[in-house]
Order: C-alpha cells, then sequence, then structure tokens
C-alpha cells in the first residue's frame, strides 16, 4: 500500500479523533491524553509502550492509554492502520468498568480479537471512517456509542470466566540499548534517577547513553523520565482521592513545585485544572 499522504484519510468530531492510513514508525516516543483504540490489516507491528516492546498481530485490536510514553518502532509491511483516539473525559463519563479502567489507567495495553462472524473490528472502522465522512455531530455521537460497546465487550471477557484479552508482555532479549533504558526508566521513575544510574544499569557510558538515546527517541533521558513519572501523576488524580502533594511525592518528584512546573509543562494544565476538565 502507497505511503503517499493521498491514502491518509483523518476525521475530529467532538473531539474524537479518527486516522485510516499506511502504518509507519515514530521517531520519538509521543503521549496524549487520550484512550486509543487501534488496528492493523496486515502483518503486525511493535510498540514500545511504558517501556515495554509489545507486537500486536494483524487483525487484533489494541486498546491504550495513550497519557503513556509509546512509540511504533518496527513493522512486518507496510498495510492500512487504523486509530481512534477517544478524549479521556469522554471515556472517564461512561462511567466504564474496573475491569477496563484498572489495567488501563495501570500501565497495560489490552488487546482482544472479534471471533463473532460479521462482526470483525476491521469492519467497524471502516464503517466508522464512511459515518465521519457525514457532517454534523451526529456522525461523531454514532461512532462514541460504538466505541463505548466495543470497550464493554472487551471488559465483559475481562471478568474472571468472561475469556482472555492479551495484555502487557516483554521479550526483553529483544530490547536493544535505547528500550533497555526505557525499561529501566519505567521500573525506577519512583527513585531518584540520573544520567549515571540509567546509563550504568544499561552498560554504557553516561556521555554515549546521552547521545544514543536523544538521537534515536528526540528528547533527553531525563525528559523521559518526567513522562513517565507524569503518566504515574495522572493515573492517580484520576484514580484516587491523594491530596495533589501525596501525587507529587508518589509519582517520584522531589517537591510539590517542580511537581506543578513539570506536569503544567507536559499536560498544559495544572493539576486542578486537569481534574476539572474530567468533572473531578
Amino acid at each position: 500500500m502507497s505511503r503517499d499522504r493521498s491514502d491518509i484519510v483523518r476525521f475530529e468530531q467532538l473531539g474524537f479523533d479518527l486516522y485510516s492510513g499506511p502504518t509507519v514508525l515514530m521517531s520519538q516516543p509521543h503521549r496524549h491524553n487520550d484512550i486509543e483504540m487501534t488496528l492493523l490489516e496486515k502483518g503486525w507491528i511493535d510498540y514500545l509502550f511504558g517501556g515495554v516492546r509489545i507486537r500486536i498481530p494483524a487483525g487484533v485490536l489494541c486498546v491504550r492509554w495513550a497519557a503513556i510514553p509509546h512509540q511504533s518502532v518496527a513493522f512486518m509491511e507496510v498495510c492500512r492502520h487504523y486509530s481512534l483516539k477517544i478524549p479521556f473525559a469522554w471515556f472517564m463519563r461512561w462511567d466504564p468498568p474496573r475491569e477496563i479502567v484498572e489495567p488501563l489507567l495501570g500501565g497495560r495495553m489490552l488487546l482482544d480479537r472479534e471471533t463473532v462472524p460479521g462482526c470483525l473490528d476491521e469492519g467497524m472502522f471502516r464503517r466508522w471512517c464512511a459515518i465521519f465522512r457525514q457532517s454534523g455531530s451526529g456522525p461523531g455521537r454514532i461512532v462514541a456509542l460504538e466505541a463505548e460497546a466495543r470497550l464493554r465487550r472487551i471488559a465483559l471477557r475481562l471478568r474472571p470466566g468472561g475469556g482472555r484479552s492479551a495484555a502487557r508482555t516483554s521479550d526483553r532479549a529483544q530490547l536493544g540499548a535505547v528500550e533497555r533504558m526505557t525499561v529501566f526508566i519505567a521500573e525506577n521513575h519512583t527513585k531518584p534517577l540520573d544520567i549515571s544510574t540509567i546509563a550504568e544499569a544499561v552498560g554504557l557510558h553516561p556521555n554515549s547513553a546521552m547521545r544514543l538515546f536523544r538521537r534515536n527517541c528526540g528528547m533527553t533521558l531525563l525528559e523521559f523520565v518526567n513522562l513517565h513519572r507524569i503518566w504515574q501523576a495522572q493515573r492517580l488524580l484520576t484514580t484516587t482521592t491523594m491530596k495533589v502533594q501525596e501525587v507529587a511525592e508518589e509519582s517520584g518528584f522531589g517537591s510539590p513545585a517542580r511537581f506543578y512546573a513539570t506536569f503544567r509543562k507536559v499536560v498544559g494544565q495544572t493539576p486542578g485544572e486537569y481534574l476539572a476538565s474530567l468533572g473531578r
């Protein structure tokens, strides 16, 4: 399938962002405060998600909280890739079952395949593309309802005795030096971290680690540490009644002032404004 821009379709309605186009590699990890549903038509794609490398085969619906730093790092072949971004505030207003909220906000990527004839997810995404071509807010509401129903079906399978939905896995033998650094950060971001500590953990000189990470990820190691800490802070603000100072400490920030400054820089809002946007 061509990589020509004419092959890319993108729609936005009611804050929902729908993409249909060829698979691409991301030059660096990124994040956005949405629940993202993605599907691949052929082959497989590898994501680095929260410091873990996960392979997603074609035909399997992937659901993740995109506030967690993620990056596509490899794929089998160029093919059509679908993505629906659901605003996090919409997701929380649906009062979704805990079977899906807890793993998503806890840093797991949920993988699920529809097996009922005539209900394959590829057809669902194609239908959404056709619906979004219509004007007005009605089409967006239809997609919102169908996306909510699809997530609730996953939640049913996640209940004890309800079937199996694959989640977070990692094969560290596949990981290169950059990926090993992201794994170390993901597992230790609540502890004091500096360049030397991270570099030593993967057997590199600090200068080499800094250059390698920046060249491959487009950001510094400490910027990536902050991304993980802010994701944890968002999770705690959303799912607990902890005070902001407690959230700052639990997320690995040394002081509330540093937490406030970093949160505003990364999220674009203060912690209070972020909670207000969720109706909290």
